[in-house]
């Protein structure tokens, strides 16, 4: 009996495990950005975020951008002082808040990733006056709550 040949099976799988990885490779350094224009609801701002905002939240503004490893989620929205409070201690469970002097906010209102977004212009925190600050650890989000306007913002990334 004559044994087949193994090294053009072998050729064959090979481009075939080489197409998959690339084709799989591809999709995972793609860049994904979700950024409506306006204002959204609270079901599409928990999509995009991954967090439910509280009911009693208005002009909520939501953004995203994920490329392989690195991703980055911005919220904003309106809501009663006490409201935007409590919800900050429930999004980073734990975190110590702290008033935040108003001229380092400027190093936190633009997006790590310059360009990838075109509407992120109502992530104003450089606008807030009297803030507080909790969490922004590794892999931790940040949350700010414009204590005065009742606003409150969120970032993570990684």
């Amino acid at each position: 009996m004559q044994r087949k040949n193994p090294s053009r099976l072998k050729r064959l799988l090979l481009v075939a495990l080489v197409g998959l990885i690339a084709w799989f490779g591809w999709s995972l350094v793609g860049l994904h950005v979700s950024e409506p224009r306006g204002p959204t609801s609270a079901a599409e701002a928990e999509s995009i975020t991954g967090i439910r905002v509280p009911p009693e939240a208005k002009n909520i503004r939501a953004a995203s951008f994920s490329q392989w490893i690195q991703y980055a989620k911005y919220l904003r929205f309106e809501a009663p002082p006490d409201v935007c409070l409590r919800f900050a201690s429930t999004v980073v469970p734990g975190a110590t808040t702290q008033p935040v002097d108003p001229s380092e906010l400027a190093y936190n209102v633009f997006p790590i990733r310059p360009g990838v977004f075109k509407y992120i212009s109502w992530f104003d925190l450089a606008q807030a006056q009297d803030v507080i600050t909790a969490g922004g650890g590794p892999s931790q989000a940040q949350v700010w709550v414009d204590r005065r306007r009742g606003v409150f913002y969120y970032r993570k990334t990684d």
